[in-house]
């Protein structure tokens, strides 16, 4: 695929946390991430508050991988109005924590059946392949589409904060 005007390549890869690891995270820091997966559509509906409570609101399109780990994204920064406004569209919600970690972060998305993620970016395909995850990872889901999180917030039924 070619690289739409105005969007930035996103390469990442991405791994399970076993939840034994989980116990680690509890005296980090970490932000809480509320998504919306807007209905028929490759948009996503974010909200990032950290501890202090300053809040980031930002309208994002993932256009999809090709053949490589390439995904060009495309991200708007919006205002609270702008945001609440799109907020009222239907989609899947799921609301995570994500805490910066060995270099990347990981994100938990709670629940009874609670899923830990980690995701590490990249500059370079180069840079992602040869890269070697931290000892505490799991199986890598990198291309494991039911670990996305379009798919995490339809699909799953999580505990909101």
């Amino acid at each position: 695929m070619d690289q739409p005007k105005y969007s930035l390549v996103e390469i990442e890869r991405r791994w399970l946390v076993p939840s034994e690891y989980l116990g680690r995270l509890e005296d980090l820091p970490y932000r809480t991430v509320e998504d919306l997966y807007i209905e028929g559509t490759l948009l996503r509906l974010r909200k990032m508050t950290d501890l202090s409570g300053a809040v980031v609101y930002k309208l994002c399109k993932k256009y999809g991988r090709g053949d490589s780990l390439a995904n060009p994204i495309t991200n708007i920064y919006l205002s609270e109005r702008e945001y609440l406004s799109l907020a009222a569209l239907l989609g899947s919600r799921v609301c995570k924590r994500r805490y910066g970690v060995a270099g990347g972060s990981i994100d938990v998305y709670p629940g009874a059946d609670a899923v830990a993620i980690f995701e590490m970016d990249f500059r370079s395909e180069s840079e992602a392949a040869s890269y070697v995850p931290p000892d505490f990872v799991g199986d890598e889901v990198t291309d494991c589409a039911q670990y996305s999180g379009a798919v995490l917030a339809s699909s799953r039924r999580f505990d909101t904060e």
